[in-house]
């Protein structure tokens, strides 16, 4: 199933032009099931007419069941819907935080969006991730000034209630990694001149990230979802259409020592395998050579657990033991890559503890 699936998504983006093979009644329920496992659902139905516009000037008789069909096309529908109000939703809260005198940057969500072309409007969009420049101070007495009086804030971000039908986060700091020593150098490069000039672009009618500085900020993204809570297509699609935006060998040569000096390289090639055997992208836009043995695992994971680890029944199980035990629990699942990403996983106990005297301290 897994091979079709990946031929329906290729053939979605226009990375293929056919289905591995004609999917019987049942096979049509199996892969809309796991293009909502993925968070694919809208693009995916893009394939889907596709094959059955194909499917009729050929003289065959698509096979894709009404119920199926309509159910996938009234997601689809709900999806574009939902894309229009999230791309609204951006443009009022930047012109919010404006008037605060805070300076903003959308993260991933509509921002990757616009380098889908034609299918950003299926693009199946989350909750909206905002960076600030004026640190997690100011961005907690911004929440109080519009009568939020509690305000759930980390080392990373605050939930921000602005909206009765989005959520926001506001990212203080745009990213962080467990290991205390590559994390003090992550924070050091976002705040350098040059970090800070790729992620405040106007795109349009946000100001958003350019895809030099995505190039590596969204597969930190990635990295950072896969080690601690799980990740699904739906991400890995954004970075592949991340990487077909980014021009020049100069520019992804930059990217890739990025890459290298955060130790992520092993995770970039794994990853670099999935965007040729999953998405079809051409050799020209890798940023490097891909590693299948790694790549496999990858997915694997990825297939099992879906968008952001939601359909993992291992972690299912942790989440129902408190906080305590899910922290305990999480950390015994994550053994299976100690032998692929030791460092992260070996700091992860470590920052647990970190997080909690540092919010006590700074509180």
């Amino acid at each position: 199933m897994n091979t079709l699936f990946f031929s329906l998504i290729r053939l979605s983006i226009g990375a293929g032009d056919k289905l591995s093979r004609q999917p019987s009644e049942e096979e049509w329920g199996e892969l809309y099931k796991m293009a909502v496992k993925q968070s694919l659902v809208g693009i995916c139905f893009v394939g889907v007419r596709k094959y059955m516009g194909t499917s009729a000037q050929s003289g065959d008789i698509p096979v894709v069941p009404k119920k199926v069909y309509f159910q996938w096309l009234g997601t689809a529908a709900q999806i574009q819907q939902r894309n229009d109000l999230m791309s609204q939703r951006c443009v009022e809260l930047q012109s919010k935080l404006g008037l605060y005198g805070i300076n903003s940057s959308i993260l991933k969500g509509q921002a990757v969006a616009m380098y889908y072309g034609e299918l950003k409007d299926y693009r199946q969009p989350g909750d909206i991730d905002v960076y600030v420049d004026c640190g997690r101070v100011k961005a907690i007495e911004y929440a109080h000034s519009i009568k939020q009086e509690y305000v759930n804030w980390d080392y990373k971000h605050l939930h921000l209630k602005i909206f009765k039908d989005t959520e926001v986060e506001i990212h203080h700091r745009p990213e962080v990694l467990l290991n205390l020593a590559k994390n003090k150098r992550l924070q050091r490069y976002f705040r350098s001149e040059e970090s800070q000039k790729q992620i405040f672009q106007r795109e349009g009618k946000l100001v958003a990230p350019s895809a030099e500085f995505n190039l590596f900020y969204i597969l930190l993204h990635i990295y950072r979802h896969f080690l601690y809570e799980g990740v699904g297509l739906r991400q890995l699609m954004d970075y592949y259409f991340v990487l077909r935006a980014v021009y020049g060998q100069e520019c992804k040569s930059k990217g890739l020592q990025t890459i290298e000096m955060f130790g992520m390289e092993r995770f970039a090639k794994g990853v670099m395998w999935i965007m040729q055997g999953v998405f079809g992208l051409d050799e020209q836009y890798l940023l490097c050579e891909p590693n299948e043995n790694e790549g496999r695992y990858i997915l694997a994971q990825v297939m099992v657990g879906g968008n952001f680890g939601h359909h993992d029944e291992r972690l299912k199980t942790c989440k129902k033991q408190g906080k305590n035990g899910a922290v305990g629990k999480i950390l015994r699942h994550n053994l299976h890559l100690l032998t692929h990403y030791p460092s992260e996983v070996i700091w992860a106990p470590v920052w647990i503890v970190y997080h909690w005297c540092w919010k006590r301290i700074v509180r």
